[in-house]
């Protein structure tokens, strides 16, 4: 025999009435870049040294912030030929998130945050050659003395972190729609001629990580109370994820010049970030069953409150009433 508990019905709906708020945030930075220099060959009369050519690559840096639920998006941007030819700060922040990205006089970094419903970000600041992939034609954008080796290390901080994932409630499985990532990215290729043969080297180093938070799910079901010794109506809840990353690292790239004359190269460095945020019905923290008052059986465990139900929320409430009147009824008629 089943008897569905009002007290576990009307438990169930306050479950899943409750919504949560999301959020999102990543940030991305080359801090530490340092360039080693060595003479290959200290007899020439020629002194190891690099330069970055003023008129060739480009340096440049993007924000782009947009609230979808309020209306509101900003944006911001700044390229300048060269590389490292500014200093640059550019900061957006709306009511539920802010972007930041920042050129210095040999560092990159990029970071952002979505806390609020249909709320992204993006954010990239670069220098010298394009990153994105291998392009011929790359421009030409550091020189390096005869005879000489330089040694390019780029210390990098990654993280990333997304949590309070939105839920469905009912049989309903929701994928993660709260995502922060984080990207930095090393280019370094060069090729000429000497007597003898020639040289050639390329390299595209890139590291990036993404942190999701996935929705958790819940259903009803009935459930044996041994108390009671009937039947019981429980809400069995799947929590969702949260998900935290971050990467320290060293990206590396090696120039060498084994010509009697000066080389050149394409160098590129860059940082990125993005992320989004929205929100949504949730269901309970992660299952405890329990009984409680009125020998009614359901699952236990915190709920993330919200001050605003969503839609379907109303409509769960509205089919609980019906089961409500319906139990009521039928003991009328027992």
């Amino acid at each position: 025999m089943f008897r569905f508990s009002t007290a576990a019905v009307a438990c169930a709906l306050a479950l899943s009435a409750s919504a949560s708020m999301a959020a999102s945030q990543s940030s991305a930075a080359i801090t530490g870049l340092s360039f080693t220099l060595i003479d290959l060959n200290p007899n020439d009369g020629i002194d190891a040294s690099f330069s970055f050519l003023t008129t060739t690559g480009s340096t440049g840096l993007s924000v782009s912030l947009a609230d979808g639920a309020l209306g509101e998006s900003e944006s911001a941007s700044r390229t300048r030929a060269g590389t490292f030819t500014f200093t640059k700060d550019y900061l957006v922040s709306l009511a539920n998130g802010s972007v930041k990205a920042s050129v210095g006089t040999q560092s990159l970094s990029a970071s952002g945050s979505a806390a609020g419903p249909q709320t992204s970000y993006n954010a990239s600041a670069a220098t010298g050659a394009n990153v994105n992939s291998y392009y011929y034609n790359q421009p030409l954008n550091l020189s390096l003395s005869a005879n000489s080796l330089l040694l390019i290390n780029a210390n990098i901080e990654l993280s990333a972190s997304a949590e309070n994932a939105p839920a469905c409630s009912y049989y309903y499985y929701c994928n993660g729609t709260e995502s922060g990532s984080a990207s930095a990215s090393l280019y370094l290729s060069y090729s000429y001629g000497m007597q003898g043969g020639s040289t050639s080297y390329n390299t595209l180093q890139n590291k990036s990580l993404q942190a999701v938070a996935q929705g958790g799910s819940s259903y009803g079901t009935s459930v044996y109370n041994p108390i009671t010794g009937w039947y019981e109506y429980a809400v069995i809840t799947t929590p969702g994820t949260d998900e935290s990353k971050s990467l320290n690292d060293v990206l590396t790239g090696v120039f060498t010049n084994s010509s009697s004359q000066a080389q050149v190269a394409s160098l590129g460095l860059a940082v990125s970030v993005s992320g989004q945020a929205s929100t949504a019905s949730v269901v309970p923290e992660p299952a405890i069953l329990g009984l409680v008052a009125a020998g009614a059986l359901v699952v236990g465990g915190a709920t993330r409150a919200s001050a605003v139900p969503e839609p379907q929320s109303y409509l769960l409430l509205l089919a609980g009433l019906g089961v409500m009147g319906w139990v009521a009824r039928r003991r009328r008629q027992n």
